[in-house]
């Protein structure tokens, strides 16, 4: 039986009503902040030992997660559930990838001790202006845990929004989406199971890989302040809009003489590193190679060019337009 152009557009009609109808109501901006600070809360304090699935892209895992806070130190591992071995160890800022598949572990020190599942702590007054904030009014459903969903949905193109699902009970994440600016979903964390258990023991965290054989290489670590020979600086009225140099414990401070050689550039919500050596130093035994341009690896953009003898390389969260600007906003002094 034909169908009619009417009846197409009542159909089309009636599927986008049931889609707008199965979306929970969202509220404004201020509920939104504090189910955030309550989640930012339980993630800085609570052990948490879950399951969870992670879909990026077409790519689809299953992991475990073991992750402990004391005396205010976090430590974290992550245990694939596929057979290949692969895990996760993070100690403080270091973080140690080991592939058996590969006989290779990959070691990366990173400026913010923060775990696996992320929380939002740069929510500020600024925040709205290149992001709007949303909750929904009641719970929902999740894999059998009952959230609340916060929107952070980004006003440009440069920044990606984010999507949390908020346990009701313990404000832990129990599903989060990293979003375009499209809407199009990026990556996706949900948990099958998750328990908060008082106390972790120690074998737990550490990794069952033998390293034996192994070839071990270091990736975005910073060099001394001596190995470069020209001073960068981060030009703020070139860098994409409502990012801003942020300072750390571990960097070395603005009124150092010494040109730096590591900048951590945010927006408040978005982090992005940028990692400034002498253009030969790829050559280390151990160094990872890395190639000039854009290079995209799951969730994270890498961008990478030469200037005055200098490799620039700026890695982070974000869309492949905001590293390539960072980059070129990184310039001798």
């Amino acid at each position: 039986m034909a169908v009619t152009a009417g009846a197409k557009l009542v159909r089309l009609g009636a599927a986008c009503l049931l889609a707008v109808l199965s979306w929970p109501v969202l509220a404004g901006s201020t509920d939104a902040r504090a189910l955030i600070g309550r989640m930012n809360e339980a993630l800085a304090r609570r052990n948490y030992d879950g399951v969870f699935v992670q879909q990026i892209g077409t790519r689809r895992e299953t992991w475990r997660i073991i992750h402990r806070m004391r005396d205010g130190r976090m430590t974290e591992r992550l245990i694939s559930t596929d057979g290949s071995g692969r895990e996760f160890v993070r100690d403080g800022s270091e973080a140690v990838w080991y592939f058996p598949d590969r006989k290779v572990v990959l070691v990366e020190q990173r400026g913010r001790a923060s775990g696996y599942i992320t929380a939002l702590y740069g929510v500020d007054a600024d925040t709205e202006k290149f992001y709007q904030l949303r909750s929904s009014e009641q719970p929902v459903r999740v894999r059998g845990f009952m959230a609340r969903l916060v929107t952070v949905e980004p006003r440009d193109a440069l920044r990606y929004g984010y999507r949390y699902w908020i346990d009701e009970k313990t404000s832990m994440p129990v599903r989060t989406q990293l979003v375009a600016a499209s809407g199009e979903v990026i990556a996706e964390i949900s948990f099958i199971s998750m328990a908060l258990p008082d106390m972790v023991d120690e074998d737990l965290l550490k990794p069952d890989a033998d390293t034996t054989g192994f070839r071990w290489m270091r990736r975005d670590k910073p060099g001394a302040p001596s190995s470069v020979r020209t001073a960068f600086v981060a030009r703020q009225d070139l860098l994409p809009p409502g990012f801003r140099v942020k300072s750390f414990p571990n960097l070395p401070a603005a009124a150092d003489p010494a040109p730096r050689t590591r900048f951590i550039i945010s927006d408040g919500l978005a982090w992005v590193s940028v990692f400034i050596e002498d253009a030969s130093a790829g050559e280390r035994p151990g160094a990872m190679r890395r190639a000039e341009g854009l290079v995209q690896m799951g969730t994270t953009a890498a961008y990478s060019l030469t200037a005055a003898g200098h490799r620039i390389t700026v890695v982070g969260d974000v869309p492949a337009d905001t590293v390539r600007s960072i980059a070129a906003a990184i310039q001798p002094e």
